[in-house]
């Protein structure tokens, strides 16, 4: 076979192959060897000396285990490869290992193998640190066992001790100098027993230990034992699956002895809600029924039957809805439902409900600390009633005192606004001039020659001429701020808020024609041959120093000179006149003169007098 066939043939194998002759230089090299040092690629070429490859290689970064002590590194590799003694294990660059090994001929030359064994390094550095993390588990189970706050115990299939540890010697304090591995467990049994720790009759005991055998390999559920000195042992055992048990042990005499304290104290609670005379329930943070009382049963018996433990309190309402348990409800069920809801899962102040036969509870609710609701239902139907009854009676007491007070602010002969009325009405327009400077008017109206009337035509035709006359005059008071009011005997006053002058002299001319138009016959009367007024008018403006006193003052002076100036006439008493002459109501006669307007020379003369006059109808 010529030299390029052994070439090709090299060149197939899987394995790194070179060969340096006896001087040390490069005779041949496959593709496998080639590709280890691919930076070295073109110069590894026949001829070349070992040492310069491998300076040239360390040089280049090829091998990582050089790098910091190149030139020791290059020593120990020249002194390996003159002396071959054995394999060389040897990470590449590009991170796979090769398993090296270098044999010298007969004839001086060396022939070395390269084997790429990544996979069986890998391999075994995951043995070595499985079997690492193997003694560290050991190790951490064995501190576990010993840490554990329990006994702890591991028996083989023959039931022989195969280790335990410390705090099971203190749970069996009679044979803790027995527990060492091998012992029988059955053995360990009956030492126990033999020393007084084990309370069993000695004729029982092999019933005892036929029945815990038994119980040991079911290994079901936990098993409770007493020791001779009044402790209580919870056992858990478990098979393992060598055929052996595995045992942990854990004194409960403290927890047994809360439990019955906490058993108690539960038993205690519930006597507690029983007895209260009012009804409790508690819902837990699903809202779902924790307990309730009898009395609580009792209030809502409609929805008894749905008062079971575990019930969300949103079905239980709806229960009773379905019973019509809830008046408050009737015809509005849904939004009834979702108002008591968000009162119940947002509790707050106390609300009262509603039950059958108008009997009312008080609601108390309050959220527990881990979420649920606590509530209490108290019965106050009496007192919700009393309640009513007191609204009924304050209603009835603030009728009675507005009809007593539009009675005491009413005429009784007339029916409208009295003396007293008037005198209210005429202090609240002073205060608000003051305040805000409203003006206002005040007129003063008498029947005229009404003494005459009454010798005429008798008291009960003058009663109902004032009746007559007062409905024509408040007739004509058009706003509802306008006051009409008897001021005494035959005399009407009349209150205009916000008028001026000569808006009050237009209204008082209103107020003589329509008491001329009910046209009541006056068989005395030297006026005229129907009853008419004389009013006297005076304006409130601002500024004015003197009180209501002096405003009707200066109506009253005005009225007594419309009276001298012959009756059936307006004159008015006003700190400014209305001005111009005037004309009477349409279709009338008219005004027979009218003062001009003229304002006072000075501030301390107030009063300025205008006379309106009417005539008398022939």
């Amino acid at each position: 076979m010529d030299a390029q066939a052994w070439q090709e043939l090299l060149d197939h194998l899987a394995c790194g192959v070179v060969l340096f002759d006896a001087e040390d230089r490069l005779v041949l090299c496959n593709a496998d060897f080639r590709r280890l040092y691919p930076a070295l690629a073109g110069e590894l070429e026949p001829g070349i000396r070992f040492e310069d490859i491998v300076r040239r290689a360390v040089a280049r970064g090829l091998v990582p285990e050089a790098a910091g002590r190149e030139e020791p590194w290059i020593a120990e590799r020249l002194r390996e490869h003159a002396e071959p003694a054995g394999a060389i294990v040897r990470r590449m660059p590009d991170g796979r290992w090769r398993r090296i090994v270098e044999m010298r001929l007969a004839d001086g030359s060396l022939l070395a193998f390269s084997f790429d064994i990544t996979d069986q390094v890998v391999k075994a550095e995951q043995a070595e640190r499985a079997l690492a993390q193997a003694r560290l588990a050991s190790e951490r189970l064995d501190d576990a066992i010993a840490a554990l706050p329990a006994g702890f115990e591991l028996w083989d299939a023959d039931e022989r001790l195969v280790t335990c540890n410390a705090e099971l010697a203190h749970l069996y304090p009679a044979i803790a100098d027995l527990l060492q591995p091998g012992a029988s467990w059955e053995a360990l049994v009956r030492a126990n027993h033999a020393r007084g720790g084990l309370p069993v009759p000695a004729a029982e005991l092999d019933a005892y230990i036929a029945r815990r055998r038994a119980e040991r390999r079911a290994a079901q559920q936990p098993t409770t034992q007493t020791t001779a000195d009044g402790r209580w042992i919870r056992t858990i055992e478990r098979p393992t699956r060598d055929g052996g048990l595995v045992a942990v042990r854990v004194d409960i005499t403290e927890q047994r002895a809360q439990r019955a304290a906490a058993e108690a104290a539960t038993a205690r609670l519930h006597e507690a809600i029983e007895a209260l005379p009012d009804g409790f329930a508690l819902y837990d943070a699903d809202d779902r029924l924790v307990v309730c009382n009898a009395r609580y049963r009792e209030i809502y018996a409609a929805s008894a039957a749905a008062m079971t433990t575990g019930m969300r309190f949103e079905d239980m309402l709806r229960y009773g809805l379905a019973q019509g348990q809830y008046p408050q409800a009737a015809g509005r069920e849904a939004e009834w439902l979702a108002e008591r809801l968000h009162l119940h899962r947002n509790p707050g102040s106390p609300h009262l409900q509603q039950l059958p036969g108008n009997r009312w509870l008080r609601i108390d609710e309050r959220r527990t600390r881990d979420g649920g609701i606590a509530g209490v239902r108290t019965e106050v139907t009496e007192l919700v009633r009393r309640e009513q009854q007191l609204v009924e009676l304050n209603a009835q007491l603030d009728a009675a005192r507005a009809r007593l007070e539009e009675v005491s602010e009413t005429d009784a002969l007339t029916g409208i606004a009295n003396r007293r009325h008037f005198d209210r009405r005429l202090t609240e327009e002073w205060s608000r001039l003051a305040r805000h400077g409203t003006p206002f008017a005040l007129l003063l109206a008498d029947v005229d020659h009404f003494k005459r009337y009454n010798d005429r035509h008798g008291h009960l035709s003058g009663d109902r001429c004032l009746r007559r006359v007062a409905q024509a005059l408040l007739a004509c008071a058009r706003r509802p701020t306008d006051l009409v009011a008897r001021y005494g005997g035959e005399e009407f006053v009349v209150l205009l808020p916000h008028t001026t002058p000569d808006a009050a002299a237009t209204q008082a001319l209103r107020l003589l024609g329509v008491v001329d138009d009910l046209r009541l016959p006056h068989g005395d009367s030297p006026v005229a041959p129907f009853v008419t007024l004389s009013i006297g008018g005076a304006c409130a403006r601002p500024g004015h120093p003197e009180g209501p006193e002096a405003l009707l003052q200066a109506a009253d002076r005005a009225l007594y000179r419309a009276k001298a100036a012959g009756r059936h006439r307006v004159e008015f008493d006003g700190s400014e006149t209305a001005g111009g002459g005037g004309i009477g109501p349409a279709g009338r006669p008219g005004l027979a003169g009218r003062a001009g307007r003229k304002r006072p020379a000075a501030r301390q003369a107030r009063t300025v007098h205008w006379t309106v006059r009417v005539r008398a109808r022939p």
